[in-house]
């Protein structure tokens, strides 16, 4: 078991080990690192430099802050994980993480978790990436929401792109929270239509639960 001193840039989260400063990122399927090999908790892990076109030099260039590395959901589903932004803390372990909350069963895409909520009395499905620091529904679900203004984000294989955002009450389990969605260019809602799923939560949904995840045996437990 390892702990980390938990940084969020801008919604990231970002962790220093050694010399390398590294994104945690469920919503990569594979991890991006400034060289092919990559030691992370005393262990060599081989990677790419380059995925689809996209660099650890590019990802720092869109998030504004330098990073070695984009720890994807290959190297992140051979832990379990504890994310505790309220704490700043992440802890990485081979065994149970034991916390008093609630267990949830999730599914994945390509290695990309996938949890059920609901939003306007409809059950939907995301994407849970800590990769995200805003949260996304299509146009046609939140058409009948008021814009709070807009916002700038970006996506590996896209780059910038400017939305409309809205907050919208989600419901997970027992628990209402207010998220901040925007709308997804349409290149990246396709993608979302080949993953099965109907938006992506990020940073609204690691800031509102202290959550354990096991991508491995797709399994997430989290407590308020």
């Amino acid at each position: 078991m390892k702990q980390f001193q938990l940084q969020l840039f801008k919604g990231h989260p970002i962790i220093n080990d050694g010399e390398n400063r590294i994104l945690i990122d469920t919503g990569a399927p594979s991890t991006i690192h400034s060289s092919d090999s990559l030691n992370f908790l005393s262990k060599s892990f081989g990677c790419t430099t380059n995925y689809m076109g996209l660099t650890v030099s590019k990802i720092s260039d869109m998030l504004g802050t330098e990073i070695t590395t984009l720890l994807g959901a290959d190297i992140l589903s051979e832990y379990i994980i504890l994310l505790d932004y309220q704490n700043q803390v992440v802890e990485f372990s081979k065994q149970e993480i034991d916390i008093d909350g609630t267990q949830a069963d999730i599914s994945n895409f390509m290695g990309i978790p996938i949890i059920k909520m609901t939003v306007d009395n409809q059950e939907l499905k995301f994407f849970l990436d800590t990769g995200a620091k805003l949260s996304y529904l299509s146009d046609s679900l939140t058409s009948n929401f008021g814009s709070v203004g807009t916002d700038e984000d970006f996506y590996p294989g896209v780059g910038k792109f400017q939305t409309e955002c809205f907050e919208i009450t989600t419901v997970f389990g027992d628990n209402e929270f207010v998220v901040k969605y925007g709308n997804l260019p349409t290149l990246l809602q396709m993608t979302l239509m080949l993953g099965g799923t109907d938006g992506i939560i990020g940073f609204d949904f690691f800031n509102n639960f202290k959550v354990v995840l096991d991508l491995k045996n797709n399994r997430l437990k989290y407590a308020k």
